[in-house]
């Protein structure tokens, strides 16, 4: 499809709000599933009603180049029907992400390994909306990379995520709480994820030496499963003078590590 300026004019006063960020989360995490979409902005309404109106927002996007499927397969399987299917930014999107997003993407191309890791970091995006949608937080930021990194004299810090977010405390009080996440899908093994642990320090130490520095992040990993935990945590532990900087917790439940005290 050949996108024109003549064209890009035409369909931008077709798009609402809701159309300008769907197009902004997809572009930031390169890929969302429609069942993500669903969840971000469809969260009202029975069931069937919810899913009619995803899918005929996500086909007008896709008819008109902004979005498309990727991949020849589905995350869920057939079963999950057109909730499953993958979108990235099509042609028309990309254009339009420079001009609308604070953060848009290159073109996403297809490659396998990178699919379930860009999932996972979108999916507790969405589990903090969600969470956010009840009353429980206010998502104040969530970059995904490379809007996460830091970088620091010569070096440069890569957190799979950095999240702020509001909270009431147990006196009513509110507060706010940052995050350096990383989503550990346990393919890491021995020194390559051990060697975060140090780069985090690192920049820790160089923020301490700034003139009125200011609050630090928590660092927060996020494992499959109960045995990756206790990996991870015996990483941590490693580090006495530094255990206070670093959370370990579950995928399946990160909002336990992510609020937890």
């Amino acid at each position: 499809m050949t996108v024109t300026t003549r064209y890009l004019n035409h369909i931008k006063p077709q798009l609402s709000e809701r159309d300008l960020s769907i197009i902004e989360d997809i572009g930031r995490f390169k890929l969302l599933t429609g069942g993500q979409v669903e969840r971000l902005y469809f969260a009202h309404g029975s069931d069937k009603s919810r899913a009619r109106n995803r899918q005929a927002v996500l086909k007008r996007l896709k008819d008109n180049g902004v979005i498309a499927h990727v991949g020849e397969r589905r995350i869920g399987g057939a079963r999950r029907g057109s909730a499953s299917h993958l979108y990235a930014l099509d042609i028309a999107g990309q254009h339009l992400a420079q001009t609308h997003s604070r953060q848009p993407r290159r073109k996403y191309s297809w490659y396998e390994p990178t699919i379930a890791h860009f999932l996972a970091v979108a999916e507790l995006y969405v589990v903090l909306k969600e969470a956010e949608q009840s009353g429980r937080l206010v998502v104040l930021n969530f970059d995904p990379e490379p809007y996460s990194w830091r970088i620091y004299g010569q070096r440069r810090l890569e957190p799979d995520a950095f999240a702020r977010v509001g909270v009431s405390g147990p006196d009513g009080r509110g507060y706010q709480r940052s995050m350096f996440i990383e989503v550990d899908r346990a393919n890491q093994r021995g020194t390559k994820i051990a060697t975060k642990f140090p780069q985090y320090l690192n920049y820790y130490n160089h923020e301490q030496l700034q003139p009125s520095p200011r609050a630090f992040p928590r660092i927060v990993f996020l494992a499959p499963d109960e045995c990756r935990v206790t990996y991870l945590q015996g990483l941590v532990d490693e580090r006495p003078d530094a255990r206070h900087l670093f959370r370990v917790g579950l995928l399946d439940d990160p909002l336990a590590v992510l609020l937890g005290r």
